[in-house]
């Protein structure tokens, strides 16, 4: 007897057999129990996730001799449809079956009955492959089948299938299987079949299967055909996947910034005959998995132990930020390295500029420093001298003027006063206004009476708005400091950036 393929062999062939479309599988067992069968469905999802094996098995089920297990599996309608020779289940592919004719054979064979079932159950395969005509003469016969005709129709593109036959049939949607149950269908799989498979192997073959069941099984078939030992060497050997370690190895040299090391890694990778644009996509879903364990302490992503505890090393070593721009830059390179002749230059090119951010802090530290080494406030440091003493001392200066010019004082009372660094400012605001400019002419008085108070200060009269032009002057400037310096230049040329605004931080008093 020929060699039956793993995806075959282990087919799904009762409604608990599937896996990961529990939700599927419960609408369609409710409706058989409550004799509620609509007379067509469309069944859509990725590839390999189990529709075409729903739909023979709800034709098993429709056509079942046993009343109370449904399908049985063991009589002999289930048999027969099970070995794929029943004439009461139809499958149609519909890539190689698309004319108006097709439809038109299929119109007049359904008006008779099955001679083996109640059901006569078409399944069409890819059913978005029929031609819009072939969709309209199919729309009267969709709508109105005889009674004892079920039709499914299965695609992986839901949206090619126009909304008038839409609207005819019932929807049900099948999702990609998760990874953790498609490793233990694997791991049941090779108990069943004596095959020696490692934990971390099935997990690769799973990861690597994009939600697809009969895609991981393929695989798992395709190792064991040149191997006893499924390990994760072999399979990464037969996929062209990267392993974990080198994975780890570039990125540790991204955060470190050690080029050497990189240019070494990559033409090590080319000698071996990487796929760079595998590796692309692999070095993507790893820095994912390490941003995801930093920020998130409780939750883990799911990783073999190898993998997390790589993980857990990288994500000492640096921020989330850093971590961010490194995948964001990555991801927006992929498609550079996807499409180019040159994807090896392309992927080392990408990875020397991202070691230039070795040097990446949080934000927050980078103004912290920049404030220490020069200081970005509008306006000037507060007095070294007490402010007590300060105030005491201004308090003392206006019982003087109190004596000497009463009127005088009472003009000053009236302003909102700034203790600067070697300026006292008198600001008025409002109605305060109208006293600004008899203070000012009266300035040498004050400032001969104040000299004995607080010594080496200069009194300035300002209005509101005089301050407000001063203030947006310095912002501008600060702005510009800003646009000028060494690290935000280096960083807008490193990732060919623009600067769309710069919002002053604290309410406008910092950039």
């Amino acid at each position: 007897m020929a060699y039956l393929g793993l995806a075959r062999k282990y087919r799904p062939q009762k409604f608990s057999d599937l896996i990961g479309q529990e939700i599927i599988v419960k609408i369609l067992q409710n409706s058989l129990n409550t004799d509620r069968i609509s007379h067509a469905y469309v069944f859509s999802g990725p590839k390999g996730v189990g529709k075409t094996s729903t739909a023979r098995i709800l034709a098993k089920a429709l056509n079942c001799k046993d009343s109370q297990n449904k399908p049985c599996d063991e009589c002999a309608s289930c048999i027969a449809i099970k070995e794929g020779r029943a004439m009461s289940v139809i499958e149609i592919d519909a890539a190689s079956h698309t004319s108006v004719e097709n439809i038109r054979d299929l119109r007049e064979n359904i008006r008779y009955a099955s001679a083996e079932g109640l059901y006569k159950v078409y399944i069409i395969d890819e059913a978005h492959m029929l031609s819009q005509a072939a969709f309209n003469a199919f729309l009267k016969t969709l709508e109105e089948p005889p009674p004892h005709v079920v039709f499914v129709l299965a695609t992986t593109e839901p949206k090619k299938i126009p909304l008038t036959v839409l609207s005819r049939c019932q929807h049900l949607q099948f999702k990609r299987i998760p990874i953790n149950l498609i490793k233990q269908r694997l791991h049941f799989i090779c108990k069943q079949e004596n095959i020696n498979a490692t934990e971390e192997a099935l997990y690769t073959i799973a990861s690597n299967s994009e939600g697809s069941m009969r895609d991981a099984l393929t695989l798992l078939d395709q190792v064991t055909s040149f191997t006893n030992e499924v390990t994760t060497e072999s399979v990464n050997l037969l996929i062209g996947g990267t392993d974990i370690n080198v994975l780890y190895e570039i990125v540790e040299s991204l955060i470190e910034g050690n080029r050497e090391k990189i240019i070494l890694k990559v033409e090590e990778l080319n000698d071996f005959g990487t796929d760079f644009k595998r590796l692309t996509g692999d070095l993507i879903n790893f820095l994912r998995n390490t941003l995801i364990s930093k920020i998130t302490k409780g939750f883990k992503p799911y990783m073999t132990e190898s993998e997390a505890s790589l993980v857990e090393k990288l994500s000492n070593k640096t921020s989330e930020e850093h971590l961010v721009i490194l995948l964001k830059e990555l991801i927006n390179s992929e498609l550079a390295i996807r499409n180019s002749f040159f994807p090896r230059i392309i992927f080392e090119i990408t990875l020397l500029k991202l070691s230039f951010l070795s040097h990446f802090k949080n934000i927050d530290n980078v103004i912290k420093e920049l404030k220490e080494t020069k200081p970005l406030s509008i306006s000037s440091s507060t007095l070294k001298s007490d402010e007590v003493s300060l105030s005491q001392n201004w308090a003392k200066f206006l019982e003087k003027l109190e004596e000497e010019n009463h009127l005088l004082a009472m003009k000053i009372k009236h302003a909102k006063v700034n203790f600067k660094e070697g300026e006292i400012q008198l600001i008025y605001n409002g109605g305060a206004s109208f006293y600004a400019e008899s203070v000012r002419e009266s300035i040498s008085e004050i400032q001969n009476i104040l000299k004995e108070f607080i010594s080496d200060v200069m009194i300035t009269i300002h209005s509101n708005e005089d301050l407000n032009s001063i203030e947006s002057k310095n912002i501008e400037k600060l702005k510009q400091e800003a646009i000028d310096h060494p690290l935000v230049k280096k960083t807008i040329q490193l990732f060919e950036g623009r600067i769309f605004n710069i919002i002053p931080k604290g309410g406008g008093n910092n950039v």
